[in-house]
């Protein structure tokens, strides 16, 4: 019985699309900004930008690692610093997913609004 719902959860989770969040800011022309989320570099598991407008410019992006020792497959900060060139409003998508993988097991989009 068991396999049988095993399988069942696994047939289901391919179904549905991964986890989708949301997020908004305002920020002045030319200002540096930061998107913060979590990810598990130990595990092959990190932020990618998937979608990104023209007038919206990478600086970098780092880690910020928790105080102490750190565990394997702990999770870490992966900080983005982003700029917008021209006044407008801009969505940037972000996936968590392993570089070798097709699927992203999560989305990020973050409209920014520049003026």
């Amino acid at each position: 019985m068991k396999l049988i719902h095993l399988a069942c959860l696994l047939a289901l989770s391919s179904i549905l699309d991964d986890i989708m969040t949301v997020e908004s800011i305002a920020v002045a022309l030319g200002q540096e900004f930061t998107v913060s989320l979590k990810s598990t570099p130990t595990t092959g598991y990190v932020w990618e930008v998937q979608k990104l407008p023209l007038d919206v410019v990478l600086s970098g992006s780092d880690y910020e690692t928790p105080k102490g020792a750190i565990k394997p497959g702990s999770p870490v900060t992966q900080v983005f610093r982003l700029k917008v060139q021209k006044p407008g409003e801009y969505e940037i998508t972000f996936v968590l997913k392993r570089s070798w993988e097709n699927k992203a097991i999560e989305t990020h989009k973050v409209t920014v609004k520049a003026s």
